[in-house]
């Protein structure tokens, strides 16, 4: 088991980590307030959503998303597929609480505090390399900006060029960032 309380972690990201859960008397829990907002459903916390509550990917059935999203994504999938012969591909989709932990300290400011991460809603993914479409650039990006609203995917602004996070990658099911 992790020990998120330890501040021995070597890097910046980590210590964050363990600060925030140190300082957070809810021994590893997400904070209370993260399970209130847009994203939150089925009276589940971020972080605690059980499998049998979220379905698999279809093009990455070892990916998990809530099962609006993973239809929709489906979708998308199969219409881009249609254009470029192959699939969008996912690297993420949900996250559970102590993958975002460890998400955290493996890759600091480019993961969310735990709980608070949108992967932990199921209703977020991080976008593969197929046809370059994780760069921010090109007819397959350019493809996905276009068509992905209309199933319901969007690219959060904060993650495009010029937004607050740059993270061409990132894509989110509804209106949740």
């Amino acid at each position: 088991a992790l020990n998120v309380g330890s501040t021995a972690a070597t890097t910046d990201g980590a210590t964050v980590v363990a600060q925030v859960a140190a300082a957070d008397n809810s021994c590893g829990q997400p904070a209370a307030n993260a399970a209130a907002g847009p994203a939150a459903w089925g009276g589940y916390q971020n972080g605690r959503i059980p499998a049998t509550a979220l379905c698999p990917v279809p093009s990455r059935p070892a990916l998990q998303l809530e099962c609006g999203a993973a239809t929709a994504f489906d979708q998308l999938n199969t219409a881009f597929k249609a254009q470029f012969g192959q699939d969008i591909g996912i690297t993420d989709g949900y996250r559970s609480y102590d993958e975002q932990v460890q998400c955290r300290l493996e890759k600091g400011s480019l993961c969310a505090n735990p709980g608070t991460s949108n992967h932990g809603w199921g209703k977020a993914v991080d976008i593969g390399g197929c046809c370059g479409i994780n760069t921010g650039a090109g007819p397959a990006f350019d493809w996905l900006s276009a068509n992905a609203g209309r199933f319901g995917w969007n690219h959060p602004a904060w993650a495009q060029a010029g937004g607050s996070k740059p993270e061409p990658w990132r894509w989110e099911y509804g209106a949740i960032s």
